[in-house]
């Protein structure tokens, strides 16, 4: 037996129906504008005289060998520091799932490239990249310090020059374009499109407190 709604029920029903597909398609579209503003700013090579240079942390290998993006990142940085952008390199990023930490690694790395420990500020306490830029800022502060270029992954680079410009510092990105995240297509999309909802989620329920 069919059971026949309400004629009154037909026009709330609809109502929930445009407004779910309404809502959605919005969503759709702020997803789609934020992940082409974070493929946009990947590729974007702001290298320029700075104080320091902010190394992100990624993961760490067994035997306590670098990710190929860990690597990468940390090459970038040391062609910078060859450079002479900068005099300083901050390493960032604490124990991941395999020790030691991201930040002893690049270090080991950065030393293996003859840069002297004189020049190095390591940060092996930070798991975000907000606990990163957060704990670079009172360093910068404390040394005078007022340039800073941030150097990571493509993907990653405009949500940690956003969270660093809300801290008051004057910051920059440098793509690590080596990096399988962005060389191989299918992670290019992946990452870029899991760093549209981190990007939004940032704005949403993070940068406040950042004020």
């Amino acid at each position: 037996m069919n059971t026949v709604l309400p004629c009154a029920k037909i026009p709330l029903v609809r109502k929930v129906v445009i407004a779910f597909v309404t809502t959605s398609l919005l969503a759709g579209v702020v997803v789609a504008v934020t992940y082409l503003l974070v493929d946009r700013y990947a590729t974007r090579d702001e290298s320029r005289p700075a104080d320091a240079i902010l190394v992100l942390g990624s993961a760490v290998w067994p035997g306590g060998e670098p990710s190929p993006s860990l690597r990468a990142r940390t090459e970038r940085a040391i062609a910078l520091y060859r450079s002479g952008v900068a005099s300083h390199l901050i390493l960032s990023g604490g124990l991941g799932r395999i020790p030691p930490a991201e930040a002893e690694v690049m270090r080991r790395l950065v030393l293996e490239a003859s840069i002297p420990e004189s020049a190095l500020v390591v940060d092996d306490q930070s798991g975000s990249t907000l606990e990163s830029v957060s704990r670079a800022a009172p360093i910068m502060r404390e040394r005078g310090w007022h340039i800073l270029l941030i150097v990571s992954d493509p993907f990653h680079l405009l949500r940690a020059v956003t969270m660093a410009r809300d801290t008051g510092i004057q910051a920059y990105g440098v793509p690590a374009l080596e990096s399988p995240t962005h060389t191989i297509p299918h992670l290019r999309f992946y990452y870029t499109l899991r760093e549209a909802f981190a990007l939004l989620w940032y704005i949403v329920a993070q940068r406040p407190f950042m004020r």
